[in-house]
Parts: structure tokens; sequence; C-alpha cells
């Protein structure tokens, strides 16, 4: 069994990309779905309305409310686990026309849990209108609803691409691959391009395709990325994320050895 491999080829504040080896793609589709349906984050679930002249109807606010991101401090829970902890902030607000509201109006209770983003929109007062309520927010996954999403994650094989210098302006690909940032290596007869990143012939080239010009699927290794709406770190995504796979799996294993028993 091929050993697991990680390999960070680039690392934002909101994003991470990086080369995952060993695994398959059950094991990779299963990775990138639990990053985005079983790691928790805090988002309102419940809002109180107290008073509301705006242009909306409470509905409509309680949905945009929903969808800010909130800072989920993940020292504190247990993100891992199966079984989440029953906890609850609230944020309040009250506010009078004119002007907008933004998400960084909103005064929370837990100084750990608020808005990750301060200028998301709620709703626009006019001159004499009020808004009055208590958003509730609790851990939840985005199996459940989107709206406890941590971010966004997609992967691809990697891939090489051959390119002959029977091609003609093959050196072309080399500079356009280099200006992506994409690793390139030349052989005496070739052009290896590594595909970290989505790469694109132009239309010029494709009729060399499967010919002169292959495209070389490396087995059991993928590109992924990963992107965050501000809630966790984005490092924090993929670790909480194998863990969670983690007891799964030893749940799974326990309940089958209670059968053999």
């Amino acid at each position: 069994m091929p050993m697991v491999e990680f390999e960070i080829l680039e690392k934002k504040e909101d994003s991470i990309k990086f080369i995952l080896r060993g695994v398959e793609v059950p094991f990779a589709n299963a990775l990138r779905r639990t990053i985005l349906a079983e790691v928790p984050t805090f988002a309102v679930d419940e809002v109180e309305f107290f008073e509301n002249d705006s242009a909306l109807f409470d509905e409509i606010i309680a949905h945009r409310l929903a969808m800010i991101p909130l800072t989920t401090p993940h020292e504190r829970f247990s993100l891992d686990s199966l079984e989440l902890d029953d906890y609850t902030v609230t944020l309040s607000l009250e506010a009078e026309g004119p002007g907008m509201v933004y998400s960084g109006d909103l005064k929370t209770d837990d100084e750990g849990i608020k808005p990750a983003n301060p200028n998301i929109p709620i709703v626009k007062l006019a001159e004499g209108q009020r808004l009055v309520f208590n958003a509730y927010a609790k851990l939840g996954r985005g199996k459940d609803h989107a709206k406890w999403q941590p971010g966004f994650v997609y992967y691809k094989y990697l891939t090489k691409i051959h390119v002959s210098k029977e091609v003609p302006d093959w050196k072309e690909l080399g500079e356009l691959a280099k200006r992506r940032g994409l690793p390139v290596e030349e052989t005496e007869n070739e052009l290896i391009v590594t595909t970290t990143k989505a790469f694109y012939l132009p239309r010029k080239f494709e009729a060399y395709w499967g010919d002169k010009i292959r495209e070389e699927v490396l087995p059991n290794t993928f590109v992924f990325t990963v992107e965050t709406n501000g809630e966790l770190p984005v490092e924090e995504m993929v670790s909480i994320a194998l863990k969670i796979l983690m007891r799964k799996s030893d749940r799974f294993i326990n309940e089958l050895h209670k059968l053999a028993d």
C-alpha cells in the first residue's frame, strides 16, 4: 500500500492548495465531502424580531443573517466529535435609519463568535425605519444546511502534459505554462508540464492532442484546493475533516466487531 503524503503548494490567508498522494478516488472524494458536509461551524439558526419597519420581510432578513459567516473558535469546541456541543450565542441589533445595516453592526454576547466579515450588507433603512432583533447562532453541519458549510473544496488529478518538440511553436507552450506558475521540465525530445493547476492549450495546438501532445495521469495523486468563508482557518478545515473521517472509521469498525461477536 503506498504511503499517504501531503505536499503544500500554496498557502494564503483564506485558501490552501496541496497535493495528496497515495490515496484513491473514494478517499479523495470522502475528504472533499467531509470538509463540506461534516465540519461544524456557527451560523444563525433562529431570529426573534421585536421591530422591523424595513422594506424587507422578516424571513428575508433572517435568511441573510443565516448566510453571514461567523467565526468559530475551534480551540474551544470539539469540532471533530461526532456529537455537536449544545451552545447558543446571541447576536443582537438595534438600528434606526437612514443608513445601511452591516454585519459589523451585530452585537455578540461571545466575542469569539462574531461575523467573519463586518462589511456584509443586511438591509438599508430609510428615515425613521427601525430594526430590532435577537439572532441565535449554534453549531451545525453543511449536510443539514449550506449556511453551516465552512467553505469550498475541489480537487483534480495531478497530470503531466508531454509536448513533443516536433510540434511547431512548442516553446510557446513552455512560456505559457511558466506564466501560469506551472512546473516545466525539458528533455531531449519533449517538454513536460506538471498541471498543479488547470492548463488549457491554445486552439492552434489542439490538432496535435493525443499524438504529439499527450496527457499522463499520475496514479493516486490529486491536487486539492480548499477555501474558507472565514469561520475557520483553512488548515483547520482539513485537519478537522481528517479527524472526523478517522472517528467514523473507528465507529464503523467497532460496529463490525459487535456483529462478529
